[in-house]
C-alpha cells in the first residue's frame, strides 16, 4: 500500500481538474472550490492517500467516526457524495470502485506534491477587534474549515441563513481561524445598530480607523486602498442594500479587502459567494436511542452543553437520549432555540419541556438578559425577520404556514397565491427562501419547500389574527383532495410513488381538517378512500386502518354499497391483516367482496377474493382458502387478462401447497411466474403484496421439498433480494418468512439467526405485529436447536398467545411440534406427547397436511426420549410414507435419517441400509444436511 503522509506533513494531490489540499481542508475543481461535508472530505483524503489500494470499510470507519459506533449506510451515503461531487461517470470519469469483501479505491491517476509546511499560513490566535464567545463553539468545525477555505479564494463571502441558527457565531469562529493570512488585520462592524446607509459607513470607517468623513464611501476605498484586511459586516438584513454597495465598492477598488458578511439573505452584490448555513445535524425519528449514539449529532452535543451550564451536573444517560434526540429534532436544529430549551431543564425538567410544550409555547421561552433584544426569545429572533418584510412577502408566508409538511411550488401558488399574478407570487415565495424564511430541498427530482416548525407556529399565529385561517385551510384541503385522486386509479410507478408519499403529511392535515369540520365528511370519504390503498403500498397499514375506520365510521348513507366504500373496506380489511388481524379485518373483507359482486366490478371481486384467502390462510383455514382460490379461477371467464391469470395462480399454488399437494402447486407457481415477471404497483396496492415474489417463495420452497436443495437456496435468496429492492415491507417481510424458510429446513442457524433480526426490524418499523411475533417465534425454535430449551419453550408459548390474538395461525402448527421436542428436551414427555397430539387434532381441523410429517416427525423423537422405541419407529415410518405420498423428498430423508440411527443403535442394520439406500440414490449429487448423515449412516451399516 503506498505510504501515508506522517503527521504533520502537508501534501497537496491533483487527479483529473481536482486539486486536493488535506491541510487547508479545500477541493478545487479547475481553481473553484467544490463544497464537500467534512465526513466526506475526510474519507476523499484517506482514499486519495493511499490511490490504487483497497481501503477497507472498516479502516475507513474507524478513521472518520473515531470512537463512535457508526453504521456502513453513513459510510456508503458520504460515498455518493464524493462521486457526486467528482462528477464522477462525466465523460466516462472514474474515481472510487467499490471491490467486494475489499473495500473501496481511488482508480484515477494521482499527483502527489509535498510542501513546506512553513509556508502555509497559521491562525494568529484570538482577534482582540472580535467579540469573544460567551460560551464554547459546538459542532460547527466542518462548516468553519469551509468558510476559511472560501475566504482564502474569494473576497466576499456571505454566511445566510435564518436567525437564532448561528451565523455569527460561525462568523466569529471563521474570523479567527483565518486572522493569520491577514497578519491580525480583522475587525468586526455588528450592523445590528444601523438604521441606513451612513450609518453603515461610518461604522465601518471607524472600526478600520478612519478618523474623519466616516460616511465618505470613497475615501474609506482610498483608506483600506493597500491593506490586506478581513471585515466582517454582522446582521447586514435591515441595511441590506447600504451594506451591498459598500461591500461592492470595497472589492472592486481595494484588492486585498476581504469581506465576510453574514445576513438573512444574500447581499446580491458582484462576487459574492453565498454560504448557506445549515441547522445543527439532529437525530432522525429512530436514531440517537443511546447517549452515545445521540451524542453523535451535533444538535445534541450543544444541547448538553449548554443544559450542563445551566444545571450543574447534568449528564445525558442512555434513558434520556430519545427525548433529547426528540427535542432537538423538534426545535430543527437551530443552535438558538436549543439553547433556549436548555436554558429550561432547570426549572422543567426534560421530559417536560420535550413532551408539554408546543412550538407556540416555545416561541416565548426568554434566553440570556445580556445578548440583543432580537435573541432574547425565538418570537423576537422572528419579528426582526418579520418586520423586514414587505405586506405582499408577510401575507403569502402566513398563508404558507398552512402547509403541514414540504410542499411544490405549484401548491404554494395555488393554495396561498391565488390573489396573486403566478408571475408575481413565485418571485414573492422566492423572495421569501432569499431571506431564510422558507427553506429548500433539492434532493428530489423538482423543489420542495417548507419552513421550520418555529417559523410555522409564528406564521400560524398570525394567519389566524388575520381571519384568513379557515378559507386557506378550505383551499388546502381542497387542493390535496382533488389532488391525490390522479393516484388513486391508475398504475403507480416507483417515482408515482415517491411523489405521493412526500405529500403523505399534507394529505394527512387536508383528511384532518375534513374530518373536523361536519360538512365536509362527503369530501373527507372520498379523500380516505383514494389515500388508503396509496397507505398500504406504501407499507402504512396501521395509519391506512385508521384513515379507514374513521371514514367509514362517518360515512354519508348515499356513500353505502359506493366503490368508496369498496375501497375503505377492502383496505380496512387488508391493513387489519397485516397489522393485527382478529375478526374485524374478515367482516371488512367479506363487506368489501358483497360490495364488488353488486356493483359487477369483476376485477375488484377477484382481488379482494385474493386478499381474503391470504387472511384465512392467516387464519389457519387452509380448506376454506382452497375453495376461494377456486372460486377466483371462475371470474377469469370475465376477467381474462395474463395479470389476472397470474394472480389466481399464485394463489391457488400457496393453497395447494399448504394442503400438502407439491407437485401440483409446483406447476401453478411456474405458470404463474411464466406470466409476470414484475407484479404492477397498482396490483399490490388491491393484494397488499407482491404476487410476482409470493409466487418465487412457493418455488424456492417447493424446490426444497421435491429434493432440489441447491436451486431451492439459490432462488431462495433471490427472492429475498427481489423484495428488499422493492421497498414493500409486508411483501419483505413475507418472503424473508416463506422464502426464508428454506434455510431454517437446511438448519443453517446462522443465516436464520439473520432472517429472524431482520424481520424484526421491518416489522416492528411497520408496525406489522403479527410478523414480528412469528420472527420471536422462530427465534425460540433456534434456541431449542441451539440446546436451550426450556427459553425456546417458553419464547414460543408466549408467541403462539399472542398469534391466537391476532388469529394469526400459518406458524403455529410447525412452531408447536418444535416445542413438542423443547419439552421433550427438558424431559417433560407428558407434556412433550400431549402437545403432539393438539397439533394433530390442530392439523386436521384446519388442513394444512403438509405439516403433518414434520409433526410425525416431532411424535417419533417425542416417544424415542420418553422410552416408547415401538411408537417411535411407527411415527416415522407415518412420516415417511405421508411425505412420499406427498412428493415432499426433505421431509422423507429427515424421518429416515432418524429412523435409522434408532434401527442402527439397535443392530438391526440390514433393515437401515434398506431404508436409507433408496433415498441416497434417488438424490443423486444434491446434498443437505440430512443426506449427508444418510451417506454417512449407510457407510456405517455397509
Amino acid at each position: 500500500m503506498q505510504k501515508k503522509a506522517e503527521q504533520g506533513t502537508a501534501w497537496r494531490a491533483s487527479f483529473g481538474p481536482f486539486t486536493l489540499s488535506p491541510s487547508e481542508r479545500l477541493l478545487e475543481r479547475d481553481g473553484l472550490p467544490v463544497r464537500l461535508g467534512g465526513r466526506a472530505l475526510d474519507i476523499l483524503i484517506a482514499l486519495v492517500e493511499s490511490a490504487g489500494f483497497a481501503v477497507s470499510k472498516k479502516d475507513l470507519l474507524s478513521r472518520v467516526w473515531p470512537n463512535v459506533v457508526v453504521e456502513e449506510g453513513s459510510l456508503r451515503f458520504h460515498i455518493v457524495a464524493i462521486r457526486k461531487a467528482l462528477g464522477e461517470g462525466e465523460g466516462g470519469s472514474r474515481y472510487i470502485v467499490n471491490t467486494a469483501s475489499k473495500g473501496y479505491t481511488f482508480v484515477a491517476i494521482v499527483e502527489r506534491h509535498e510542501l513546506d509546511r512553513a509556508a502555509n499560513p497559521t491562525s494568529a490566535g484570538a482577534v482582540k477587534s472580535l467579540p469573544a464567545p460567551a460560551t464554547p463553539i459546538v459542532g460547527r468545525d466542518e462548516e468553519v474549515e469551509v468558510l476559511v477555505a472560501s475566504l482564502q479564494q474569494r473576497r466576499l463571502v456571505s454566511i445566510v441563513g435564518p436567525g437564532g441558527i448561528g451565523k455569527t457565531t460561525v462568523a466569529i469562529a471563521s474570523t479567527n481561524s483565518a486572522a493569520g493570512q491577514f497578519n491580525g488585520d480583522v475587525h468586526f462592524v455588528d450592523l445590528s445598530v444601523a438604521s441606513d446607509a451612513g450609518l453603515v459607513r461610518s461604522s465601518v470607517a471607524g472600526v478600520v480607523g478612519l478618523q474623519n468623513r466616516l460616511d465618505d464611501l470613497s475615501a474609506l476605498a482610498t483608506h483600506l486602498a493597500e491593506r490586506n484586511t478581513l471585515i466582517v459586516l454582522d446582521c447586514c438584513e435591515h441595511v441590506i442594500a447600504a451594506a451591498a454597495e459598500l461591500a461592492e465598492v470595497l472589492v472592486r477598488t481595494c484588492p486585498k479587502v476581504h469581506i465576510l458578511a453574514t445576513s438573512r439573505e444574500p447581499l446580491r452584490a458582484e462576487g459574492e459567494f453565498v454560504y448557506r448555513l445549515q441547522p445543527l445535524a439532529f437525530p432522525h425519528e429512530g436514531e440517537g436511542t443511546t447517549a452515545e449514539a445521540a451524542l453523535a449529532f451535533p444538535a445534541v452535543r450543544l444541547f448538553v452543553d449548554r443544559a450542563a451550564a445551566s444545571l450543574s451536573g447534568f449528564e445525558l444517560k442512555d434513558s434520556d437520549a430519545s427525548l433529547a434526540s426528540q427535542l432537538c429534532r423538534q426545535l430543527d436544529g437551530i443552535a438558538l432555540a436549543i439553547e433556549l430549551a436548555a436554558g429550561r431543564i432547570e426549572a422543567l425538567g426534560l421530559k417536560a419541556i420535550t413532551s408539554h410544550f408546543d412550538a407556540s409555547v416555545r416561541l416565548m421561552w426568554h434566553g440570556r438578559r445580556t445578548v440583543v433584544p432580537r435573541h432574547q426569545t425565538l418570537r423576537a429572533t422572528l419579528d426582526w425577520s418579520f418586520n423586514l418584510l414587505s405586506d405582499d412577502e408577510k401575507h403569502i408566508l402566513q398563508r404558507l404556514s398552512v402547509f403541514a409538511g414540504r410542499f411544490s411550488l405549484d401548491a404554494a401558488v395555488e393554495v396561498c397565491c391565488f390573489d396573486y399574478e403566478k408571475s408575481l407570487a413565485i418571485e414573492l415565495i422566492a423572495c421569501l427562501v432569499s431571506k431564510s424564511l422558507v427553506t429548500v430541498d433539492a434532493g428530489e427530482a423538482t423543489l420542495r419547500y417548507g419552513m421550520l416548525d418555529t417559523t410555522k407556529s409564528y406564521c400560524w399565529k398570525k394567519l389566524c389574527d388575520s381571519g384568513e385561517e379557515a378559507s386557506v385551510s378550505r383551499r388546502f384541503a381542497d387542493h390535496f383532495g382533488a389532488w391525490v385522486q390522479q393516484y388513486a386509479s391508475v398504475n403507480l410507478g416507483k417515482e408515482a410513488l415517491d411523489v405521493v408519499a412526500l405529500e403523505l403529511a399534507n394529505l394527512r392535515a387536508a383528511l384532518e381538517w375534513y374530518f373536523r369540520n361536519n360538512e365536509h365528511t362527503s369530501d373527507a370519504v372520498r379523500l380516505a378512500a383514494a389515500l388508503c390503498p396509496l397507505l398500504l403500498q406504501l407499507s402504512n397499514v396501521a395509519e391506512c386502518s385508521r384513515w379507514a375506520q374513521t371514514a367509514l365510521s362517518q360515512m354519508p348513507a348515499e356513500f353505502a354499497g359506493s366503490y368508496f366504500e369498496m375501497r375503505l373496506q377492502g383496505s380496512l380489511g387488508q391493513s387489519l391483516m397485516f397489522s393485527k388481524g382478529g375478526d374485524e379485518a374478515e367482516t371488512a373483507y367479506r363487506r368489501s367482496i358483497e360490495v364488488a359482486e353488486q356493483l359487477g366490478d369483476f376485477r375488484s371481486t377477484l382481488h379482494l377474493l385474493n386478499g381474503y384467502a391470504v387472511l384465512l390462510h392467516r387464519h389457519g383455514r387452509y380448506t376454506d382458502a382452497l375453495s376461494i382460490a377456486r372460486k377466483t379461477r371462475s371470474l377469469l371467464l370475465e376477467v381474462n387478462d395474463t395479470e389476472s391469470q397470474a394472480i389466481v395462480d399464485s394463489l391457488t399454488g400457496v393453497a395447494l401447497h399448504l394442503v400438502g399437494n407439491v407437485e401440483e402447486a409446483m406447476h401453478y407457481f411456474e405458470r404463474s411466474l411464466a406470466r409476470s415477471s414484475v407484479a404492477s404497483s397498482s396490483t399490490r396496492s388491491k393484494l397488499g403484496f407482491d404476487f410476482h415474489l409470493r409466487a418465487l417463495c412457493g418455488r424456492a420452497r417447493s424446490l426444497w421439498f421435491t429434493g432440489h436443495y441447491a436451486k431451492a437456496i439459490a432462488v431462495a435468496d433471490e427472492t429475498i433480494a427481489k423484495a428488499r429492492e422493492s421497498g414493500h415491507a409486508v411483501t419483505y417481510c413475507i418472503a424473508l418468512i416463506w422464502a426464508g424458510s428454506v434455510h431454517s429446513h437446511a438448519r443453517n442457524l446462522a443465516r436464520q439467526q439473520e432472517i429472524v433480526e431482520t424481520i424484526e426490524q421491518v416489522a416492528r418499523q411497520h408496525s406489522l405485529t403479527p410478523y414480528s411475533t412469528s420472527a420471536n417465534m422462530e427465534r425460540g425454535q433456534l434456541l431449542i436447536a441451539g440446546g436451550h430449551p426450556a427459553e425456546g419453550v417458553e419464547l414460543i408459548r408466549s408467541s403462539v398467545e399472542i398469534l391466537h390474538e391476532c388469529r394469526y395461525e400459518m406458524v403455529t402448527s410447525v412452531s408447536l411440534a418444535t416445542m413438542a421436542i423443547g419439552l421433550s428436551d427438558m424431559s417433560l414427555h407428558a407434556a412433550a406427547l400431549e402437545t403432539c397430539d393438539e397439533v394433530e387434532a390442530l392439523i386436521r381441523r384446519c388442513g394444512d397436511f403438509l405439516r403433518m410429517p414434520d409433526l410425525l416427525f416431532a411424535r417419533g423423537y417425542c416417544c424415542a426420549a420418553a422410552g416408547q422405541p415401538e411408537q417411535s419407529e411407527k411415527s416415522y415410518l407415518a412420516a415417511i410414507e405421508l411425505a412420499r405420498s406427498q412428493g415432499v423428498k426433505s421431509a422423507q430423508v429427515r424421518a429416515a435419517v432418524a429412523l435409522a440411527q434408532h434401527l442402527i443403535g439397535a443392530g438391526r442394520n440390514a433393515d437401515a441400509q434398506r431404508l436409507l439406500r433408496p433415498l441416497v440414490e434417488d438424490a443423486g449429487d444434491e446434498t443437505s444436511l440430512d443426506l449427508s448423515l444418510a451417506r454417512s449412516f449407510l457407510g456405517q451399516v455397509s
